[in-house]
């Protein structure tokens, strides 16, 4: 684009309204007595016309009539980098109307002019006028994107009409393809677009440049959503959706609303509603402690909390700034005035202090979430996490029997079946504690719910490959063949407090997670989303449109796969997410020798003699400070 071009454009967009419209007044006030001449030329094919008084009566009424009829049509009033289809009809009528007038005009006042004349003149006036408004429309998009971005639509129905109707009003965006699997549609246009199936339309994309594609389908419709992505490994996409379909029918869609797909599609889960008598069973009218509650699962666990409206809920956790995120969040909810909300910086090693909670508030129901959850940090932290995530729920555990709690939930982790890690193995001795004879014959009722990772949650790989996404790559993964099971947040919390509800003591839940996932699937996945093509430990330099996923391997304590459970048979409960296994509990003699053991090299500070505590009950573990 030439420099002196460029400016004109800054000079003809910066222009005040007023001035604006002005110059589009001066336009069509020059071009009608133009055309009009024109007209009279094409029409006798001579120019002694211009020596006649008829001739310059003709163009004063034509000029006048062209300006009142396009104001009146308001014309005027339009911005012509954004003008539409309404624009031209309006100034095609506008034509029509000065023809008919001057045509008028020209027998009431028997002027000497061919009839024929106002016909060609409204003719070339529309063309004129159209010409100018298009080109200043074109101008206008050269200054917000030389090329347009190239979009598919997924769905041609009023969803998708309306979608392309908003999308052409915006110079950013050119509808190039619709996809719709109906085959009554296939192969047809619509408003000059061609309409495909999946199946031809996915050899279509690279041809006509799609960059992006739009989901113009309901949000419910999974299986569809699911054929999209899998799609995407062929085709690297950016895919977009509408926040609702409701926008485009009341017309208050805008294109700034699009947002990037949720990875939570890419699950392929169908929802499952909870069921509010067992959320409520547990929490209603009740005193309710939720430990960890600044954490990814805690802070969720609150807020599904405080939808089921408890007496009081005690917000416990370390992190000072944790629980003031978690309290601010709070004031967008609307039943919080009818809550007592008394948040608590502490640790749960703090025996003291975990007494006088339950002593000072009777607490009926914990949720404990609070632990050390970062598999290779807690290999390196081992006296840490043991103190935490073991003596810190044994504390609770204790406290809780003693004081006669009603309902007792210890979030716990796949990484606690047949544990490689410190973490994993902290986690089992937790459930082991809840399992425990003394413990199970108590009031309280103590249910340990078992699930994998949650997406999204803090130290979970979806933030990472965002990040490294967002820098362009490489996205890293630990080993090609790794999978692991995955959830959303809050269907997490909803089926860990539903699956309280359905203890009777002693109990490990395992909530249904679906199928596993490869980690690398994932990671393709979402750079797919992205529109970039992954490429796996590529030996070249990438290009704009790809990036690379590169193995790392696997970090301490990291397993390939996870396992839910010891036995591979599950009963199951009322509800159809949640699932019961029988995972035999260590004898108490057992228990208070190991918990001896912990104690002991805690006190001596004794990695050695920790580690060969640990690995009492698990394989696989080894003192990462010890050379080898």
């Amino acid at each position: 684009m030439s420099r002196s071009k460029q400016n004109f454009r800054v000079w003809l967009f910066g222009l005040n309204r007023w001035k604006k419209r002005l110059l589009q007044i001066t336009f069509d006030g020059l071009v009608a007595p133009i055309v009009l001449l024109l007209a009279f030329f094409m029409r006798l094919e001579t120019t002694d016309y211009l020596f006649r008084l008829d001739t310059y009566i003709g163009v004063s009424i034509a000029m006048v009539t062209t300006l009142v009829v396009f104001a009146a049509r308001g014309l005027y009033n339009n911005l012509i980098r954004h003008i539409s289809i309404e624009t031209a009809y309006s100034i095609t009528i506008g034509s029509v109307v000065s023809c008919a007038l001057l045509l008028s005009s020209i027998l009431v006042f028997e002027l000497e002019i061919p009839r024929s004349v106002p016909l060609i003149y409204a003719t070339l006036l529309c063309a004129f006028a159209i010409a100018m408004r298009l080109l200043i429309r074109a101008l206008g998009q050269g200054m917000t994107r030389e090329k347009p971005e190239n979009v598919a639509i997924y769905g041609a129905g009023p969803n998708g009409i309306q979608l392309m109707e908003a999308l052409r009003k915006n110079p950013n965006y050119r509808v190039r393809l619709f996809i719709d699997d109906n085959p009554e549609l296939s192969g047809k246009n619509l408003g000059g677009v061609q309409i495909n199936n999946l199946d031809h339309a996915k050899k279509k994309l690279k041809k006509l440049d799609i960059e992006t594609l739009l989901l113009a389908i309901p949000s419910d419709i999974d299986a569809t959503r699911r054929r999209v992505l899998d799609m995407l490994s062929d085709h690297p996409l950016k895919v977009k959706t509408i926040p609702s379909i409701s926008n485009l029918i009341t017309g208050e869609f805008e294109i700034a609303k699009l947002r990037d797909i949720k990875i939570e599609d890419l699950l392929g889960r169908e929802p499952v509603q909870h069921n509010p008598d067992l959320m409520a069973k547990t929490i209603f009218k009740k005193t309710v402690l939720v430990t960890g509650a600044g954490g990814s699962i805690g802070s969720e666990l609150c807020r599904q909390v405080i939808v089921c409206k408890p007496e009081r809920l005690i917000l416990l956790d370390v992190s000072e700034f944790a629980i003031y995120s978690v309290i601010q969040d709070f004031r967008n909810n609307s039943v919080i005035d009818q809550i007592d909300i008394i948040p608590i910086i502490g640790s749960v090693q703090d025996k003291q202090l975990v007494t006088n909670l339950f002593r000072r508030f009777a607490v009926d129901t914990v949720f404990h979430a609070a632990a050390y959850k970062h598999v290779p940090l807690m290999e390196t932290n081992a006296m840490q996490c043991i103190s935490n995530n073991v003596f810190g729920t044994l504390n609770l555990v204790e406290i809780a029997a003693k004081e006669k709690v009603g309902n007792f939930i210890l979030i716990s982790t796949d990484k606690a079946v047949r544990p490689t890690s410190v973490m994993g193995a902290s986690k089992r001795m937790a459930e082991i504690i809840c399992q425990s004879p003394p413990i199970r014959n108590s009031k309280t009722c103590f249910t340990i719910v078992r699930f994998g990772n949650v997406l999204g949650s803090s130290g979970s790989v979806v933030p990472l490959f965002k990040e490294q996404i967002k820098n362009g790559g490489p996205i890293t993964i630990t080993h090609p063949d790794i999978t692991r099971y995955f959830m959303t947040i809050t269907e997490a919390a909803q089926l860990v407090i539903q699956a309280g509800s359905i203890g009777n003591g002693g109990e490990v839940f395992i909530l249904d997670m679906g199928k596993p996932i490869k980690i690398i699937d994932l990671a393709s996945k979402m750079a797919a989303l992205a529109g970039l093509k992954p490429l796996l430990n590529p030996q070249k330099p990438t290009k704009n449109d790809e990036i690379a996923i590169i193995v790392s391997g696997l970090r301490p304590g990291e397993k390939l796969f996870e396992e839910l459970s010891y036995s591979k048979k599950f009963s199951k409960t009322i509800h159809p997410r949640i699932n019961k296994t029988s995972d035999n509990p260590l004898t108490i003699k057992h228990v208070q020798a190991l918990l001896v053991r912990f104690k002991v090299a805690l006190d001596n500070d004794d990695h050695s003699q920790l580690y060969e505590a640990i690995s009492t009950f698990t394989v696989g573990i080894s003192d990462p400070t010890q050379k080898k």
